[in-house]
């Protein structure tokens, strides 16, 4: 195996970027995958009147595939933000108040608007508080963290 970062080679914050925009690519393929087979089930079960009491069961695996799709896209684009910030020494992490611990970030750009909202659905599913301050985004988390999503 070859040592990717090496002399010569590119910045290791791009490469770690990139290395999670192929990880979310593959988590994205798994879950179409799954969303295509629990559409295949959903069809079959609609046809046949016995069995229309599992339709509930797949509209629900539809709704997680969905959840896990945002969640996926905001988590991407979460770190893709904190990697930026480091690279440009606007990442802070803060002892706040009532045990928890904020991370701030600067985030401008072109892209600004749409990560500021991918980071706010990301701080939603997560139970993360995210608050925006003109350009500063504050992520709170408290010390005993979150164990699972709100669906």
């Amino acid at each position: 195996m070859t040592d990717v970062v090496g002399e010569g080679s590119a910045d290791p914050i791009g490469l770690v970027r990139e290395l999670t925009r192929n990880a979310g690519h593959e988590i994205r393929n798994a879950l179409n995958g799954v969303a295509v087979n629990v559409e295949v089930v959903r069809s079959r079960i609609s046809r046949d009147a016995d069995k229309k009491d599992l339709v509930p069961f797949a509209e629900r695996a539809m709704a997680q595939v969905g959840v896990a799709n945002t969640l996926t896209e905001s988590l991407f684009a979460f770190v893709g933000c904190v990697l930026a910030a480091q690279a440009r020494g606007t990442l802070r992490s803060v002892a706040g108040s009532s045990g928890r611990t904020q991370l701030e970030l600067m985030i401008y750009g072109d892209n600004a608007e749409a990560n500021v909202s991918a980071i706010k659905r990301f701080g939603e599913l997560t139970g993360v508080g995210v608050e925006q301050r003109n350009g500063r985004v504050i992520l709170s988390l408290s010390s005993e963290g979150r164990s699972h999503s709100k669906e």
